[in-house]
């Protein structure tokens, strides 16, 4: 027989059962269907690796050339004339300091170079620029070919000295790695490559094309500006080009770096790359595109950049990318300061087509961003741990992405900005951003969504349209967290219950549901279940069954017939 009060105590465990689970959906916690975000490091994954011995081939190379360059320049022969000594076994010729520059025809007469007989002219051996010199090479129409084979390459490195590469309006300097036996640019870098390269000192470009130059680390990435802790790197760079080098342009402890009318493109890593310790740099008018990372990279200890007018398209992650997070985050052996880096400002310009973000800032303070076009990009603009101030206004952010704007962590404006299309137009995770007068429209999930610990949030004065689960998305707040909601236009806005998103969020959005059903439906389901036991008047109270153990009644013969016929 069943005991008595099974079935109540059922009800009752499946009733608390009910109400535990409802406590993380009245939080909002359900599962959601927005895409992770990504890991700090962007660029895993998106560049080929080299093999182990082409790697380990190439770093000894340029710890040769380390060792080659602070050889010369502690063996430097002050107030001699010009001459060709073989450190690591490779001819350099040394441009000490005099009063006028050297230029192309003096490079020609001390035999660091010959003229093809196509016109064109070939660097056969390295060249050094001493501290105090002066190399200007200003041969407009000219093709520089700097000799890059199995056998061994040719470099021009001015160290603390200046160097200028120019042409002409029309009639441009070509500057590239050229393999003799294969009569073009040198397309092997495991053996390494030509470069340029300028060391504590100015150098300028100005209308010439670099292309096919650079192997492996960032000071013989291409076209490198390389300061020290004592000495800073500056120039410029203007109607330029910088293609298919291993970076197209590397700056680390520059300083006041000009860039206008560059095109950065095709390039193995990054268009342009500022590296550690380099400051207020300007890029205007420029172009960066098709490189195999980012367009615009700026690392770690670098800050004061401003981009005007200037577009990144079709690179592998990020159009621009800055990374403004402490040196260290704590104590360390080389004494790295532990502030944050910033001072970052996109105005105007284009962001098109990237395989990440056209825009994404880590932890970055005073980054502002105006009046930016930013289309088809898997993310628009994302913002990561930012410092106040930072605004992003006045842009426009449309494609298939799958945020338009992304506030992650930290303290953001967004403001007046227009959002079309994608999944979520704009985001606040765990942020305390101001969301106001923006226009939002065409979104697949939500228009404006502020998720987690989001205290001091405010959603105002947006319109929003679109079809999804939701239009304005603050059913994921944390419950100790609040955000100011007022003055929002959702009447373009259908909310799409055929969405399956819809369904997975409708208990966060009806909290009070769950309460109800375990205050009313759990007592009315137990009163049922009494009523159906209740005994009918005169009714035995238990039921009539036979007792367990009652022996079954058995024939037994008591007599066995006998042959008469007869029991025995």
């Amino acid at each position: 027989m069943r005991r008595r009060g099974t079935g109540s105590r059922v009800l009752v465990a499946l009733a608390l059962t009910t109400a535990a689970l409802a406590v993380p959906l009245l939080a909002g916690r359900l599962p959601h269907a927005e895409a992770p975000e990504e890991a700090s490091t962007p660029s895993a994954g998106l560049l080929a690796a080299p093999s182990q011995a082409g790697a380990d081939r190439q770093s000894d190379l340029v710890v040769a050339e380390d060792r080659r360059l602070l050889g010369l320049v502690t063996s430097v022969r002050p107030g001699s004339a010009p001459y060709t000594v073989a450190p690591e076994g490779a001819d350099t010729l040394v441009l000490t300091s005099r009063g006028l520059p050297y230029g192309l025809g003096d490079l020609v007469g001390l035999g660091a170079a010959r003229v093809e007989p196509d016109g064109a002219v070939l660097l056969t051996r390295h060249v050094f620029v001493a501290p105090g010199a002066r190399l200007a090479i200003e041969a407009p129409g000219t093709e520089l070919r700097l000799r890059s084979e199995s056998s061994g390459f040719a470099s021009l490195v001015a160290w603390k000295a200046d160097l200028l590469l120019a042409g002409a309006s029309g009639r441009r300097l070509q500057v590239t790695s050229w393999d003799p036996a294969a009569a073009g640019p040198d397309q092997q870098v495991e053996d390494g490559r030509a470069y340029v390269r300028d060391v504590g000192g100015r150098m300028t470009v100005r209308q010439t094309d670099a292309a096919h130059l650079g192997f492996w680390a960032g000071r013989t990435s291409g076209v490198a500006w390389t300061g020290s802790s004592t000495t800073v790197a500056t120039g410029a760079i203007s109607d330029s080009s910088f293609r298919a080098n291993h970076y197209g342009v590397f700056a680390s402890q520059g300083e006041q770096l000009e860039v206008v009318a560059a095109v950065f493109a095709d390039n193995v890593v990054d268009g342009l790359a500022l590296y550690r310790s380099t400051e207020s740099t300007t890029v205007r008018e420029s172009l960066a595109r098709d490189n195999g990372r980012h367009g615009y990279s700026v690392d770690r200890g670098s800050e004061s950049v401003v981009f005007t007018r200037s577009s990144a398209i079709r690179n592998g992650a990020h159009g621009v990318f800055f990374d403004g997070a402490p040196l260290a985050q704590g104590l360390s052996a080389g004494g790295a300061p532990l502030r944050a880096y910033g001072q970052v400002t996109v105005d105007g310009g284009s962001l098109v087509g990237n395989g990440r973000a056209g825009l994404r800032v880590m932890e970055g303070a005073a980054v502002t961003v105006r009046g930016t076009r930013v289309v088809d990009n898997r993310d628009g603009i994302v913002v990561v741990d930012t410092g106040a101030p930072t605004t992003v206004e006045d842009t426009v952010v449309s494609g298939p992405h799958r945020f338009g704007i992304s506030v992650q962590g930290g303290t953001a404006t967004v403001l007046r900005n227009e959002v079309v299309g994608g999944r979520t137009g704009i985001r606040a995770q765990d942020a305390v951003a101001t969301i106001t007068g923006n226009s939002v429209s065409g979104t697949t999930d939500h228009g404006v969504s502020v998720v987690g610990a989001a205290g001091g949030c405010a959603v105002t004065g947006n319109t929003i349209a679109g079809r999804g689960p939701s239009g304005l998305d603050t059913y994921r707040v944390d419950p100790l967290h609040t955000v100011d909601v007022r003055g929002n236009d959702l009447e373009g806005w259908e909310t799409d219950r055929d969405n399956w998103t819809y369904w997975s969020t409708f208990i966060p959005n009806h909290p009070m549901l769950v309460l109800w059903v375990v205050v009313l439906g759990v007592p009315v389901t137990l009163a049922l279940h009494a009523r159906r036991r209740r005994l009918e008047p005169g009714a035995a109270p238990y039921p009539d069954v036979p007792r367990r153990g009652t022996p079954r009644l058995v024939r037994v013969d008591v007599g066995r017939p006998t042959s008469e016929g007869t029991p025995s």
